[in-house]
């Protein structure tokens, strides 16, 4: 079911898909089949990407449990998911989480994106911190935050696509508070994207994966329970 969408923006359904437009006709726009992501799940989604070195996906380990904090469009989800892990994807916007729910339907009714998500991608509609205040990360190898932020990219497509998401959603404003439930839930490691020269969104990280654009900043503990 469709919910009512905000003031200034309409849910358009067609052949691609749900759609969430605003009053310019820009929209928003979740798939895990189809565009740049669709290719790489199908193609150039390995274990040696930068996500995946971040959340510990190796092969001949078991794969990780991810608790995905902030799924924005589920990209990052939907990659992890492809290589094997199992992920709950988080999101508080019932607009996006409408876009997200319709995005999986379609990858599992489509024979190709159902064996390429496999079954281990979840969504739930929830505010992070009430889900981390209940306790349930406990069953979570890995909590992943992604929040908002500044777009680096040189892509008119993704740059209005980031405006469009901000415009929905707001800035992230909590997202520091957010580190600190995810950092005093237990989890045995925590992983933050940030853009590559952003300053860390807490404390200094215990290890660092870097790219051209983006890094992801880790936060360990130990097999004691302490941190790294």
């Amino acid at each position: 079911m469709i919910p009512e969408a905000p003031a200034g923006w309409s849910f358009v359904r067609d052949g691609r898909g749900l759609r969430l437009q605003d009053s310019q006709g820009a929209a928003l726009h979740a798939d895990f089949l189809g565009g740049a992501l669709g290719w790489r799940l199908a193609h150039g989604g390995g274990r040696g990407q930068a996500v995946a070195r971040a959340i510990g996906v190796k092969q001949g380990r078991t794969a990780a449990r991810v608790l995905d904090l902030t799924a924005g469009l589920g990209r990052d989800a939907a990659v992890l998911a492809a290589l094997g892990c199992e992920i709950l994807a988080l999101e508080r916007n019932l607009a996006v989480f409408a876009l997200l729910a319709d995005a999986l339907q379609r990858a599992l009714a489509d024979a190709e994106g159902a064996l390429r998500l496999g079954g281990r991608l979840r969504f739930e509609r929830t505010d992070a911190r009430d889900f981390l205040a209940r306790g349930a990360a406990a069953e979570f190898d890995v909590i992943y935050l992604d929040p908002m932020h500044p777009d680096r990219a040189k892509s008119a497509l993704v740059k209005q696509e980031m405006r469009l998401f901000r415009a929905l959603v707001g800035a992230d404003d909590d997202a520091g508070d957010l580190l600190v439930a995810a950092l005093a839930s237990g989890a045995p490691r925590v992983v933050v994207k940030r853009p590559a020269q952003a300053a860390p969104l807490g404390p200094a990280p215990d290890a660092v994966i870097a790219g051209r654009t983006t890094r992801f900043d880790l936060y360990l503990r130990r097999m004691d329970g302490s941190a790294a």
